[in-house]
């Protein structure tokens, strides 16, 4: 039976300018990979760093291990590994002579465990180059080899993947996949990369406007979510007009861009198709868009249609 690795209850956190978070309720389970979804500003970061402590929040609880209160979260927050924005690193230092400031700092004595980081994060080969030397996908490996030196149990990413380019974004998928299924590490994770997180995470919570919207398996997502025709088209309100006239279809939508979807379970391609000849309607683009992350979370927060 999985356990809860951190949850919080009813948590919100207010600034002069108004709300963050608002009666946020959230569970990550142990060995899950959750993705963190939302737009900027939604209060992804914000939560993050109270998980860490950086932040207060102004109500509500969150128990991270099964720990609640300040002392017993303080002790509990060392299970925790953080990377939260860009590594703070010394460019002028090696990837050890990084690591091994961080280990004076966090007080780690073990000598192997920055070999066992490096290795982690496949930086064995790099460990003497200066880390202004690093390319942005290295620079981001050596922060995750800090946020690893305590042997976390939970790690918090703040768009890791974020100004990567394709290669160093495979390499911090594959990283992340064997430090969860060979070391048992739970991690929380947060991207703009949509179709990135989707190949990555096992679970999601959606956020909006500092509100968790709602939470789901990705399996459950994937069972949920539809496969959809999008059709490009000049005229694409008029064009789904007709069409839900002529093919009584009523769950047609035009998305921000002027793109017809339409649920394939609905509709016969054939007759779609005729109707589009028939009426004379230029089509400009055609193609079939499997379940995804940013359709559901458009969806969700209502900005599926025009």
């Amino acid at each position: 039976m999985k356990l809860a690795v951190f949850e919080a209850k009813d948590v919100t956190k207010r600034y002069s300018s108004g709300f963050v978070l608002q009666g946020l309720d959230m569970t990550i389970m142990a060995g899950d990979i959750y993705g963190f979804v939302g737009e900027n500003g939604a209060g992804k970061t914000t939560l993050m760093k109270i998980i860490g402590g950086l932040v207060q929040p102004t109500g509500g609880e969150i128990t991270l291990f099964g720990q609640r209160g300040k002392k017993e979260l303080r002790v509990a927050r060392r299970g925790v590994g953080f990377l939260i924005e860009m590594p703070a690193l010394y460019p002028h230092m090696s990837a050890e002579e990084n690591l091994k400031f961080y280990c004076h700092v966090l007080g780690i004595r073990n000598p192997q465990r920055i070999d066992e980081v490096l290795q982690a994060v496949a930086l064995t080969d790099a460990g003497n180059k200066k880390a202004s030397d690093y390319s942005l996908g290295m620079r981001q490996r050596l922060g995750l080899a800090i946020a690893l030196l305590g042997s976390p149990q939970l790690l918090v990413l703040d768009e890791p993947i974020n100004g990567l380019d394709p290669a160093g974004i495979v390499d911090m998928r594959q990283i992340l996949e064997r430090l969860v299924k060979e070391q048992g590490v739970t991690v929380l994770i947060s991207s703009h990369i949509l179709s990135e997180l989707q190949l990555l995470a096992t679970q999601y919570g959606f956020i909006h406007k500092g509100r968790l919207l709602k939470e789901i398996s990705a399996a459950d997502l994937l069972r949920s979510a539809q496969t959809l025709l999008c059709i490009s088209t000049p005229n694409a309100e008029s064009a789904a007009a007709l069409l839900k006239q002529r093919l009584q279809i009523a769950d047609i939508t035009v998305n921000a861009p002027g793109e017809l979807r339409i649920p394939k379970a609905s509709v016969d391609l054939e007759r779609l198709m005729a109707v589009f000849l028939q009426e004379g309607i230029p089509v400009e683009g055609f193609n079939m868009s499997a379940p995804n992350l940013e359709h559901y979370y458009m969806d969700l927060i209502g900005g599926g249609e025009r």
